[in-house]
This record gives C-alpha cells, sequence and structure tokens, in this order.
C-alpha cells in the first residue's frame, strides 16, 4: 500500500494543469532516467537518458498533445550480448476531449469528464519511449562491420544459407525446365 502511495505521488508531476491556461500552444519539458520506468514496473529501462517535449494546443472543445521524445537506452545486442546505448526518438500524438465519463479505449483519443481540469500524461510518455526502441537491438559497431561479434561463429549467415538453398534447388530442377530456365538467363545477356 505505501508503494503504491509513493508511486501516485511521484506520478502527480506528470500532471499537467489546462484549466487555468489560455487557448492556444504551450509546451512542458520533462527528463526521464530508470526511475521513470520503475514507476511502470519495467526493468529494461535500468540507465537512459530521456529528454521529453511535449506540444499542447488548448482550444474550447479539446486538447491537442504532440510528445517528442529523445535520447539513449542501455540495453543488450540481439546478436553479440554486449551492453550498447541505443539512440531512440520518436513522436506520439493524441487528442483529449471532455465527455461524460473517462474513456481511452483508442490510441489517438482520449476522452475525460467535463469537470476535469488536469491531465496525467505519464502514461502517454511511457508508450512514446517504448514505442520509439527498435524491435531488434543490433550494436552500431556490429552493423558498420567495425567489430564482429564474440559469437559469430553460432550466427548463421544468411546470405551463405540463401546460397545453398539456390544451388540444392538448381539440382532438383527438372531438366525440361532447365531450357526455360537457359532462355531467361540468355535475355539478361
Amino acid at each position: 500500500m505505501q508503494a503504491q502511495i509513493v508511486k501516485m505521488k511521484a506520478l502527480k508531476s506528470y500532471d499537467i494543469k489546462f484549466s487555468g491556461l489560455k487557448n492556444g500552444k504551450h509546451q512542458y519539458k520533462f527528463h526521464l532516467d530508470h526511475k521513470f520506468f520503475e514507476l511502470f514496473d519495467n526493468d529494461e529501462f535500468d540507465q537512459c537518458d530521456i529528454d521529453i517535449v511535449i506540444d499542447l494546443n488548448k482550444s474550447e472543445q479539446l486538447l491537442e498533445f504532440s510528445i517528442h521524445n529523445t535520447g539513449t537506452v542501455q540495453v543488450i545486442c540481439d546478436v553479440s550480448g554486449e551492453e550498447f546505448d541505443q539512440k531512440i526518438e520518436g513522436n506520439l500524438d493524441f487528442i483529449v476531449k471532455f465527455g461524460e465519463t473517462f474513456n481511452d479505449d483508442r490510441d489517438d483519443l482520449i476522452i475525460i469528464p467535463f469537470n476535469a481540469y488536469l491531465f496525467n500524461i505519464a502514461q502517454q510518455i511511457y508508450e512514446s519511449v517504448v514505442l520509439s526502441m527498435p524491435a531488434k537491438r543490433i550494436h552500431p559497431d556490429i552493423v558498420s562491420g567495425k567489430k564482429i561479434a564474440g559469437n559469430a561463429k553460432y550466427i548463421v549467415n544468411y546470405d551463405d544459407d540463401l546460397e545453398m538453398v539456390t544451388d540444392s534447388e538448381e539440382k532438383k530442377i527438372d531438366p525440361r525446365w532447365a531450357t526455360l530456365k537457359n532462355i531467361i538467363t540468355d535475355k539478361k545477356q
């Protein structure tokens, strides 16, 4: 119970009070480290350095939010198993409208009660960062060829496998079709 209270207090710093704001554009900035992600029970972001810029365009009927994140997250390479700093950058845009009851069924539209005077943006910040992470995380030195993974002998080279498949397929071709294949090959030359 005490942990929940601490978590709720920490999340309050991501409240955006819009009731006293004039209509128009407003900007908010946040800096995230591992403590923010602990609030969401995410241990993947142990070491991170992320800047968040939130643009809010307020009107009488709705709030338009645009979240932009840039920074680095220390992750483990999917190929070598080594840690490295993964650069991330992303945007998340959504609209907050006023209605009878709270509804967040859609990602791009959130409905809050008419009597609301603030909106907690922590969940959307979290989602914008998580969605910015690449599905496959490969150390930049491996991608550039500066470094070969220590476990490279265990990694199957896709191009070599493709050549092996192509060679074995060629051996299985029916001789009647081989003549047709030669016609296509001759045209390319």
